[in-house]
């Protein structure tokens, strides 16, 4: 084989070594990517959750504010009526 062959034939092995490693890199990347968006999820789902939970503890309170302000009213009026 003369030169020129050899530097065609390693030209195309090249070109196809970069292809190659570019599929690798890129799959390792995404690999990357998805188990930080999958993190990205379960932390979002956790905030959720503990969003819902101290909704429901909010809502838990003013109604203990509400029946507290009602029983004061009830007995205010019925202070003001003796």
């Amino acid at each position: 084989m003369d030169a020129k062959t050899l530097f065609y034939i390693g030209t195309l092995l090249g070109f196809i070594a970069g292809i190659v490693l570019t599929l690798i890199v890129t799959k390792v990347r995404s690999l990357f990517a998805s188990s930080e968006v999958r993190r990205l999820r379960q932390e979002n789902k956790a905030l959720e959750k503990r969003l819902q939970e101290k909704n429901r503890y909010i809502d838990e309170m003013m109604g203990h504010a509400k029946k507290l302000a009602r029983d004061l009213s009830t007995q205010k009026r019925s202070e003001g009526n003796h």
